[in-house]
């Protein structure tokens, strides 16, 4: 039997979401999601927040992703894009020693950018970004991100045409 999350509590005001990642040890839920052509943004989701997207009326690229004047009370955006956007896509929590200083952090994969952030997460927030050189520019749009049992990042890319699945282990530290 399938366990759902937060169906009595419901999360609202979210745009895009592309990816979701559960956070190892925690058991936290984030998600990476497209905002308008001003800001795309990585949340930690809790049960009954509000993270200030209100698509009425109608659709206006004006209109933060998180409207905190018509929403006071919104969850603030743990990392937002600003312009240009990203268009942030799949999202996995790197684990294990392999990864080293990478281990706990969130990687998250662009459309734009085609390439794959990585973002320090402490508590609810996001206190540093790095990028994974070798995906940089090289494999165009990339969408979905998971990690395997042995740690491995499998990316698959999103270019309509000639697409892989990539594996990318950790470099073994020097």
């Amino acid at each position: 039997m399938p366990r759902i999350l937060c169906r009595a509590r419901l999360i609202v005001g979210h745009r895009n979401v592309q990816g979701l990642a559960v956070q190892p040890g925690t058991g936290d839920m984030w998600s990476a999601e497209h905002g308008p052509g001003r800001d795309d943004e990585i949340n930690e989701l809790r049960p009954g927040g509000n993270y200030g997207w209100d698509p009425v009326p109608g659709y206006d690229e004006s209109t933060p992703m998180t409207d905190l004047e018509k929403f006071p009370d919104a969850v603030e955006a743990a990392w937002s894009s600003g312009r240009p956007t990203v268009a942030v896509s799949g999202a996995a929590f790197l684990e294990g020693p392999q990864w080293g200083a990478w281990d706990g952090a969130l990687a998250v994969a662009e459309l734009k950018n085609t390439g794959v952030g990585v973002y320090r997460v402490e508590g609810a927030g996001i206190t540093g970004t790095t990028r994974m050189e070798e995906l940089e520019n090289d494999y165009g749009r990339l969408r979905s991100l998971t990690l395997d049992e042995e740690g491995a990042l499998w990316v698959t890319t999103s270019n309509g045409g000639d697409d892989a699945v990539l594996r990318v282990t950790a470099r073994p530290a020097s």
